[in-house]
């Protein structure tokens, strides 16, 4: 008995390192199809081997398109999912949960100006429940000097486009808006003073918290 219990605490702390050790190359070799339904999992395997042999090749995707990894990093990918940027994804494996591995997902694509989203996953893919995360409206996006103008704002920008980057070394998620790229130059040129050039978010282990 004592030795059936050693072998369950050896296995069980060997799980457990395993987990403590996972990069983001094997998180985006063993996503589910339904995060990356263009690229078949041994596409995304010989897009990791390229990008470690220093080979800058892309592979085709289900599309008869390329796909290709834009950088790599233990702690992130991120993934040129369709050719020209119309399509990005990032993975970032962030361990600051106290001590939990969490997988978070950023995603940007051109509609034509990048437009992002965030998700969050356990380390075997499974979706975080909770309230971890809400993206800003564009009153959240007004410098508070101008919050009285809120009205006018909106009725000029009904909502704000943006695009999300995850720093998995700071556990910092920064949005940058892409209003120039689709507001007409005359509407934008009313608001561009009135909006923050930036919002950012701290993960602290269950949510996004914004930093003022």
């Amino acid at each position: 008995m004592k030795r059936l219990f050693s072998l369950i605490v050896i296995l069980s702390a060997a799980a457990i390192a395993a987990m403590a050790q996972l990069t983001a190359a094997e998180a985006f070799i063993n996503a589910p199809t339904s995060r990356f339904p263009l690229i078949q999992k041994m596409k995304r395997m010989d897009m990791v081997d390229y990008k470690n042999s220093g080979v800058d090749k892309p592979s085709d995707n289900l599309l008869g398109g390329k796909s290709k990894i834009l950088s790599l990093t233990p702690e992130k990918i991120v993934v040129e999912v369709c050719e020209g940027g119309l399509s990005v994804t990032s993975i970032s494996v962030d361990k600051s949960n106290r001590g939990d591995t969490v997988l978070i997902v950023t995603a940007d694509v051109a509609t034509p100006a990048p437009d992002g989203a965030v998700s969050f996953f356990t380390s075997d893919w499974k979706p975080l429940a909770g309230d971890i995360f809400n993206a800003p409206v564009t009153a959240d996006w007004i410098k508070p000097q101008f919050k009285k103008q809120i009205r006018e704002i909106e009725n000029l920008l009904p909502f704000v486009l943006a695009s999300y980057s995850y720093d998995p070394l700071d556990h910092t998620l920064t949005l940058t808006p892409s209003v120039k790229q689709y507001l007409p130059e005359s509407d934008y040129d009313k608001v561009k003073e009135m909006l923050s050039d930036k919002l950012v978010y701290r993960w602290n282990g269950k949510k996004m918290v914004q930093l003022k």
